[in-house]
């Protein structure tokens, strides 16, 4: 008769299960988005990414109370059509014509009072209120875009547990199995490290003795010109939040979470008080949730994440829609033999190949940086 060193010395064993029931318990970005069923079935991966059009444009230049041609920031011009009215504080304006980035106005429409506005000022917004079309006009100018391509590539993931022979032959308190018991630590240790490639991954090809890397939030943040805002070590404020969440807006974007470390939520809970909502599911026992409802009209409700591996001087808002973790094709997290033969210890090799899909970051994603780390 064979012996066997452990129970499951032949088997490849089928991990995702068990990570997840570890995911669930801990109170981080990975248990509130999960692992995703739909895999990847190349190293560098490719997705489309879309966006609504925005209602706002800004001026790129001061104008005085007569100036009818006015200049707008670069790319803004696109958003403008002929007799659409525009609005910057209380004064209306009617597009007569637009050349680019130049539009050409009557100003002090529908008898508002014209007045001078100044740029890079929290007056300076120009918005799209209506785009009214004539009666039997041709069809108007194709308003679509094409949807862009983004990418990133699989990074696998890699853990070791060995235990002697003499060990794995010893019962201890509460252990039955030493070997079997050491994987699941070094599960809680790849959840984490999940966890920490969705914030802070780098997204890299890999090349010869260098492995690939997937690429997170902060990430795709940077190079995809996310909106960004800088608190010079303040606290955070509802004005802050709201600022934030209207320039996603702005851009065609939504948020519905608020990723922050503890000391963002210390500030939190201080901002909102007694107008904290705080909820549980039964599917992530161990996250503090809370919920901001936004100034933007329709007061979009904000789910607060609370999750100690975030930097304690960032917040991060975003839509969680699109954020996604996935497995390369049949490379989901499993583990084989790793014992060498002859040798006097038994090893298992726990190894998985993922990817991180983060769609439309340049418009549904806000960094807060330098916010205070500690409450006043």
């Amino acid at each position: 008769m064979v012996m066997q060193s452990y129970d499951f010395q032949d088997q490849v064993r089928q991990l995702e299960a068990g990570i997840s029931l570890i995911i669930e318990d801990e109170p981080t970005l990975l248990s509130t988005i999960g692992l995703s069923g739909e895999t990847l079935f190349q190293t560098k991966y490719e997705w489309m990414s879309d966006h609504l059009n925005s209602n706002r444009a800004n001026l790129a230049g001061d104008i005085d109370d007569s100036q009818t041609e006015i200049d707008v920031v670069a790319g803004d011009g696109e958003k403008f059509r002929v007799n659409a009215v525009i609005v910057i504080e209380d004064e209306y304006m009617k597009v007569v014509s637009v050349n680019e980035d130049k539009i050409t106005v009557i100003r002090g429409f529908d008898d508002t009072a014209k007045t001078a506005h100044a740029k890079d000022t929290e007056d300076s917004e120009i918005r799209i209120v209506a785009r009214p079309q004539l009666e039997a006009a041709m069809p108007g100018q194709d308003e679509s875009h094409d949807r862009y391509v983004d990418f990133n590539y699989t990074q696998i993931f890699e853990r070791y547990a060995a235990v002697s022979k003499t060990q794995q032959a010893v019962r201890t308190h509460n252990v039955s199995d030493e070997l079997n018991y050491q994987v699941q630590l070094r599960l809680k240790e790849l959840a984490r490290e999940f966890n920490d490639q969705l914030i802070y991954g780098r997204r890299n090809a890999g090349s010869v003795g260098q492995p690939r890397m997937t690429g997170g939030l902060l990430h795709f943040a940077q190079i995809k010109n996310s909106v960004k805002e800088n608190l010079s070590g303040g606290e955070l404020s509802a004005k802050v939040i709201n600022e934030a969440l209207e320039k996603v807006f702005q851009r065609g974007g939504s948020v519905n979470t608020i990723l922050t470390n503890t000391p963002g939520s210390r500030q939190l809970s201080k901002l909102l008080n007694d107008k904290i909502t705080i909820e549980r599911q039964d599917t992530a026992r161990g996250n503090y949730v809370a919920t901001f409802v936004s100034d933007i009209v329709g007061g979009d409700v904000v789910t607060v994440v609370v999750d100690k591996n975030m930097p304690k001087d960032k917040i991060i808002l975003f839509d969680r829609s699109i954020l996604s973790f996935h497995p390369l094709q049949n490379r989901a997290l499993h583990d084989l033999d790793a014992t060498p033969n002859g040798a006097d210890f038994v090893a298992r090799q726990i190894r998985g190949e993922y990817g991180i899909k983060i769609m439309n970051a340049k418009e549904k994603i806000a960094v807060l940086e330098n916010v205070s780390k500690k409450v006043k």
